[in-house]
């Protein structure tokens, strides 16, 4: 592995799991930090934007980009360590997470373990995964047709 793959790799871990400590804090609220949390950012869209979305509608938002960002950073980790840039080999750490997190929230305080939030996480880290690989396939594209034409 060159020195720029493995500072790529460096970076992308620590990002990984940075965003996983990020998702374990929220996850680690009690339902009513949490909610709170939820609608002040809400009454900061609302001020901003207007009444475009629900309290509801906001936290799965939320699911879906956090773990968009896991995705994203996942895809990072295993391309620059493993030179590997099939989607399924980091969906399934991402979809294994938010499983195990909504299992932790079970034991949270007026907090619940739903399935539909880990269909919510899961397609949020695939979209984070798609992003990625789509940004690595133009990125490997561009510098071919540059080594190509010297």
């Amino acid at each position: 592995m060159n020195s720029s793959k493995k500072a790529g790799a460096v970076i992308f871990w620590i990002l990984t799991a940075a965003v996983m400590g990020i998702i374990f804090w929220f996850s680690s609220e009690n339902g009513d930090d949490s909610k709170e949390v939820s609608e002040n950012l809400l009454m900061l869209i609302i001020e901003y934007l207007g009444n475009i979305v629900s309290h509801n509608v906001l936290r799965k938002i939320a699911h879906f980009t956090e773990y968009a960002a896991l995705g994203f950073c996942m895809s990072g980790a295993v391309y620059f360590t493993f030179n590997k840039n099939k989607f399924y080999i980091p969906l399934i750490p991402c979809v294994l997470y938010a499983i195990s997190d909504e299992i932790h929230q079970y034991f949270v305080p007026e907090r619940a373990c739903r399935i539909f939030d880990v269909f919510v996480d899961s397609c949020g880290s695939l979209t984070g995964i798609l992003i990625f690989l789509l940004i690595a396939l133009s990125v490997n594209k561009h510098q071919g047709k540059k080594v190509s034409r010297h």
